[in-house]
């Protein structure tokens, strides 16, 4: 009878092996939307206060993640519910305690699942940007790297900046960053971006 107990015990145990490692497998597996979605929100949201690498290091439990996204919100992260979600998703997928020591850094990863040049997530077309609307977009999403009022601060100053007469430029540096710039393409919608340049031009 023991002879035959070893055998089963052993192969439930390696069952279970076989089953967590599968489990880290999937939840390491970040799809390029998340990731790009994240990868912006925490350049623009949380490296103003930190660096990406205090992030990166760590390996926590879902519940120490969301323990801590609840910390910065509390501490002044400017993160909607919908964000702070994204964000969970991302740094419980990528920053588990069973996840390798070494990971590319969040800007490599970032600029890795850059969507290429010439492709959006939006319908492309002309759009009149409304004001009123950018006004809040700009305080949520902008202003942190450019200052209020867009006097500028980390970024460039974007009152009667010279960009805002270029559309070319202005479009291909929201969508796809540039320098230290996060690329905004897979956080705002072409209407959330038209609505930012229009408040941007009576600055």
């Amino acid at each position: 009878m023991k002879g035959t107990t070893l055998p089963i015990v052993l192969w439930a145990i390696l069952g279970l092996v076989v089953i967590t490692a599968a489990q880290e497998e999937e939840r390491a597996t970040v799809e390029p939307a998340l990731a790009r979605r994240a990868g912006t929100l925490i350049l623009a949201r949380c490296a103003v206060c930190h660096t990406t690498d205090l992030i990166s290091q760590q390996r926590l439990t879902e519940e120490r993640w969301t323990a801590t996204v609840e910390k910065m919100v509390h501490w002044g992260a400017d993160l909607s519910k919908d964000e702070a979600a994204v964000l969970l998703q991302y740094l419980t997928a990528r920053y588990h305690p069973g996840a390798p020591d070494h990971l590319p850094s969040i800007e490599n990863e970032l600029a890795m699942t850059e969507l290429p040049r010439g492709q959006t997530t939006a319908t492309d077309g002309p759009l009149s940007g409304v004001a009123a609307s950018g006004a809040g977009l700009y305080r949520h999403n902008c202003q942190a790297c450019h200052g209020e009022g867009a006097v500028g601060g980390a970024g460039p100053k974007l009152a009667r900046n010279t960009i805002l007469k270029n559309d070319g430029a202005f479009w291909e540096t929201v969508l796809h960053g540039r320098g230290p710039m996060p690329a905004w393409g897979s956080v705002l919608s072409h209407q959330e971006i038209a609505d930012i340049h229009a408040w941007l031009t009576t600055r």
